[in-house]
């Protein structure tokens, strides 16, 4: 078959679902050293679905069936990485023993069932088209495991297929999962888990091979695209799900994708600024310094006091926006062990999402960023617009004595005069008159905010002391750290002024 032939299938099968936005598939004289690709099993290379001539042998028919299978799952089931990583924690769930390899067969072999029963439903051509994948899957005899005549069995009862019957137990369990159908995607992770569950014990064969296809792992935005589902999750549950779909999870990404649920709201007031008006007759009563000798000398020769001289008065108005630079933000953070680690809602857990989140809102503002995360020793992210390096600072965890390092804190501050400062800590620093001077210095280069935490074991004398320095906020529920630092960071960015010495 020529190559502009099976092209034209490509573009029927664009056409059946309405031409989604899908790279042109890539051919291969033959997939993975000479040999054809394995039943089941798509192949990528460099981001793009690879076919090879066996497949082609197979026909035009056949071709725009899998194609059409193909699309599906781009289209509708995983479709997005956030689908695929639910679907991924639910298959973990299922499994007694579970593995990325086991669970990844799951959820591949879950939405191949989800894709082809919505083909069959769609149409009779659709379902005639579907039907031919399974067929030739069927056909493979003895290469069939348990797992693959165990789906097969269940697809013939469900789809009333003419494809192989198999009598296990299993078949009818599975028709009780999917009875309510497909078309739900609300019931898509319960019925993924309870697949698993029945599908775990029967050896695995030809079914589930391969990449989980979603669309950003077909165009290669999977290592960027965040998955939302992170904010249920703990780095342990976080780092299965993503090594099911292929991707290596740490705690930079999981900060980073709780991060882009938080919405900041840039409701703020524009700032103010007053201007000179149109010039008025200054008179002896006014004040001398009033007097605008310059303008007042353009128009006569001589100055007579309410003739020929003038003043210019001030008006206030809102300030255009983009008029000042928005300013450079310092994260300071208590990593000692008070704050107890990196697990879901502790306050080391709350404390770094709100700095995440305060970090990655003033760079897209077009800010400088800068962290400092101590405990007894503390470690430096300088002045950079490498948003990565700062996130690599904050999530390191120390768990010693707090010891805030303001020689460092000062120095940053003071080179860049007028930056933001966010301190984040339960105030259990044991330093702090040590190095009280430094922080002084410090918040008088910048704009000073302190977050307390942990109303419990609070420091009145630490907090007393660094109140002085700016704005404090007590935060008596931890729930509550995030939505009160993206508040003032918010405030800060939308040009409202908020910081006082009270």
């Amino acid at each position: 078959m020529s190559s502009w032939i099976w092209a034209d299938v490509w573009a029927k099968s664009r056409k059946n679902w309405h031409w989604p936005l899908l790279p042109m598939p890539r051919l291969a004289a033959a997939a993975r050293g000479g040999q054809g690709a394995s039943e089941g099993e798509f192949p990528f290379e460099n981001y793009r679905i690879t076919i090879d001539c066996d497949t082609l042998a197979l026909g035009p028919e056949y071709l725009v069936g899998l194609f059409d299978h193909l699309i599906s799952h781009y289209i509708f089931c995983p479709r997005s990485l956030e689908e695929a990583g639910r679907l991924a924690l639910a298959a973990i769930r299922g499994l007694e023993r579970p593995d990325a390899l086991a669970a990844r067969r799951m959820v591949n072999i879950f939405s191949d069932i989800v894709c082809d029963s919505f083909r069959v439903e769609r149409s009779p051509e659709d379902g005639r088209k579907t039907l031919l994948g399974w067929r030739r899957l069927a056909s493979q005899g003895q290469a069939l495991s348990p797992l693959d005549r165990v789906v097969l069995g269940f697809l013939r009862q469900y789809w009333g297929a003419d494809l192989p019957a198999c009598s296990l137990p299993a078949v009818a369990q599975l028709a009780r999962v999917f009875s309510p159908g497909v078309m739900d995607r609300s019931l898509w992770p319960r019925q993924c888990r309870q697949m698993a569950s029945i599908l775990e014990p029967f050896q695995p064969g030809l079914l589930g091979r391969g990449e989980i296809r979603c669309l950003e792992i077909l165009n290669g935005s999977a290592r960027d695209a965040p998955l939302s589902c992170a904010a249920e999750l703990d780095i342990r549950q976080y780092e299965q799900a993503m090594a099911v779909l292929g991707l290596k999870g740490d705690l930079v990404r999981w900060y980073r994708d709780q991060s882009y649920s938080i919405e900041i709201a840039e409701t703020a007031s524009p700032r103010r600024e007053s201007y000179p008006s149109a010039p008025q007759k200054w008179r002896l009563t006014d004040p001398c310094s009033d007097l605008d000798m310059a303008y007042s000398l353009s128009l006569a020769p001589r100055l007579i006091p309410g003739v020929t001289t003038y003043k210019r008065s001030r008006e206030s108005g809102p300030l255009v926006p983009g008029g000042r630079a928005v300013p450079d933000l310092l994260v300071v953070l208590d990593s000692s062990r008070s704050m107890e680690g990196p697990a879901l809602g502790t306050k080391t857990h709350r404390a770094t999402l709100a700095a995440f989140k305060a970090c990655r809102y003033a760079h897209s503002k077009g800010a400088m960023i800068a962290a400092i995360n101590f405990s007894e020793k503390y470690i430096v992210a300088p002045w950079t617009r490498d948003l990565h390096a700062v996130e690599s600072i904050l999530v390191e965890f120390f768990s010693t004595r707090t010891h805030i390092p303001g020689k460092a804190v000062r120095r940053l501050a003071e080179e860049r005069p007028g930056c933001l400062i966010l301190c984040i800590t339960d105030t259990h620093i044991q330093n702090l008159y040590k190095e009280w001077e430094d922080i002084k210095r410090a918040a008088d280069a910048g704009r000073f905010v302190l977050f307390c935490i942990d109303q419990a074991y609070r420091d009145r004398n630490a907090e007393k002391a660094l109140a002085g320095l700016g704005q404090v906020y007590y935060i008596n529920r931890l729930e509550d750290l995030v939505s009160m630092v993206v508040e003032v960071t918010g405030r800060a960015y939308c040009g409202e002024s908020f910081i006082s010495s009270q």
